[in-house]
């Protein structure tokens, strides 16, 4: 499985969600995991954002991780 660093630290909701798309977007084929750091310490904008809000036809799940900051979404080959 190949890993993708996302750091969406200091940025808007909207820019977020574009740097997720644009990822998603050009990740490479087969079975991909995004580690998206979102933070969690100046409010959870992003965190709910990342984990409730976005939705990609390439995302088969999301999984939080213990540590708030971070949350894993699991991508699939694109259709």
């Amino acid at each position: 499985m190949r890993i993708i660093t996302v750091d969406l630290h200091q940025m808007t909701k909207e820019e977020a969600r574009n740097k997720l798309v644009m990822t998603i977007r050009n990740a490479p084929q087969g079975s991909v995991e995004l580690r998206v750091t979102h933070g969690c310490n100046n409010g959870n904008v992003l965190q709910q954002m990342v984990r409730r809000e976005f939705k990609s036809p390439r995302i088969d799940y999301i999984q939080p991780v213990l540590a708030n900051d971070l949350s894993l979404i699991h991508i699939s080959e694109p259709t």
